[in-house]
């Protein structure tokens, strides 16, 4: 569309681009697929060379199957004025130095390469580097010099309507040396040794996770815990209920039980990870809880975090580790019970919906959040309150099934429903 001659397009797979290829990019051509909102329940979508307006470029544009793409064919494939690598994903696929070292072989002299990542790939940094842009810098300077300036670029690939992965993809532009550049190639080949003897990063994979459920509760940018919490807590004044117990099912480290506190006499918070009762449990006990987030994963560079109890102004809260499908008989009484992003990661929720009611004081409130990704590998199909299809027809959506579901035990509809935003970083 802007004017080259010939494009080519690669990816390791074939299936990433014969539709493209085979359907979109001709005279009249029309690409259709499918987008899930939930379950099973999908929305149909389609594009045509019209829309794209590209009208015919079967002779211009060519995609081919590049299974590595740090060991691209240079024979067969090179000379080019531009290459971009820059699909999110796409540098960190299998051998990022290795891409690097090998990617000059492809451009032309005076040619421009655009490379775009995340500096979510693990590499050991390279002598000084403490970032990923250094590291990537000094892997490409041997051959490149930098274009102009950096910029970054959103993106959103979604999963379902309530589901998807975003980021912002670090974009840089290199142009090509018609010679190499002295003395770089030893950094680089350091880099590479090293990366074959290191297969571990900053933080290993178990801590990570802790870090990222740390950042999603009490991070810079933790913002849905509270969210629910405070949603709660108006939704119970405005209706009448007393702020005297609460129970929170599936509470992770314990952010929306402390805000709660903040307002109820008294809350219970439980979780079925050992590891996330004994997080909120430090917070008490210490009065603060540290951690380390993986902020760049390729120079593994990381930040230490820390929240104090007192700055949240913690009341009167406890944690515990429970089952929500099959919660302590003397878990009862309660004003209030809640389970936030929960229902669709439970085999059986109805057990747990159910078995609120018996839990709660007359007039209590029960509040319930979920994107409803559900999958048959935590929820049985047969158990999921809806996004299901029964021949050619789609059964309720989830909401409407989980309403329909709670009303039929007896619980009216406190408040309209309403959406609620929430991220969790891997990097942070």
């Amino acid at each position: 569309k802007q004017g080259v001659a010939v494009a080519h397009g690669g990816d390791r797979t074939v299936k990433a681009f014969q539709c493209t290829a085979q359907r979109v990019l001709t005279e009249g051509g029309r690409l259709r697929w499918v987008n899930y909102l939930e379950g099973e329940h999908d929305t149909k979508r389609e594009l045509s060379s019209d829309d794209l307006g590209v009208g015919s470029l079967a002779g211009e544009v060519q995609f081919f199957q590049m299974p590595d793409f740090s060991a691209i064919d240079a024979n067969k494939f090179g000379d080019y004025d531009l290459v971009i690598c820059a699909q999110p994903g796409a540098l960190g696929a299998r051998d990022p130095l290795g891409l690097l070292r090998n990617v000059h072989t492809l451009v032309k002299p005076g040619g421009l390469l655009v490379m775009g990542t995340q500096y979510e790939w693990a590499a050991p940094s390279v002598k000084g580097a403490s970032s990923g842009e250094e590291v990537l810098g000094t892997a490409l300077r041997r051959w490149f010099e930098p274009a102009g300036d950096s910029t970054d670029l959103a993106f959103a690939r979604a999963e379902t309507a309530r589901k998807a992965d975003c980021g912002l993809q670090h974009i840089t532009f290199w142009q090509r040396r018609a010679e190499p550049a002295p003395e770089a190639e030893p950094l680089l080949a350091r880099a590479e040794r090293a990366a074959k003897q290191a297969s571990a990063c900053a933080v290993c994979d178990e801590d990570a996770m802790v870090s990222q459920y740390l950042d999603f509760h009490y991070g810079p940018s933790s913002a849905y815990p509270a969210a629910c919490a405070r949603r709660c807590v108006d939704v119970a004044k405005a209706g009448g209920v007393p702020l005297g117990r609460a129970l929170e099912v599936g509470g992770g480290p314990g952010r929306a039980a402390v805000e709660l506190s903040r307002a109820f006499g008294h809350v219970d918070s439980g979780d079925y990870s050992a590891t996330f009762v004994d997080l909120g449990r430090r917070l008490l006990k210490d009065g603060e809880l540290r951690w380390r987030s993986l902020v760049d994963r390729t120079a593994g560079s990381t930040v230490e975090r820390s929240v104090q109890a007192a700055d949240l102004g913690a009341g009167s809260v406890t944690f515990s580790r429970m089952d929500a499908q099959a919660l302590p008989e003397e878990l009862t009484g309660y004003d209030l019970i809640c389970g936030f992003n929960l229902i669709d990661r439970l085999a059986e929720p109805k057990a747990f919906l159910s078995g609120a009611k018996a839990r709660l004081n007359p007039g209590g409130l029960l509040v319930v959040s979920s994107p409803y990704t559900w999958l048959e590998e935590f929820t049985p199909k047969d158990n999921w309150l809806g996004g299901f299809k029964y021949g050619d027809n789609d059964g309720p959506t989830s909401y409407l099934g989980l309403k329909d579901f709670l009303l039929s035990q007896g619980f009216v509809e406190a408040a309209p429903a309403e959406d609620l935003w929430f991220r969790i970083d891997e990097l942070g």
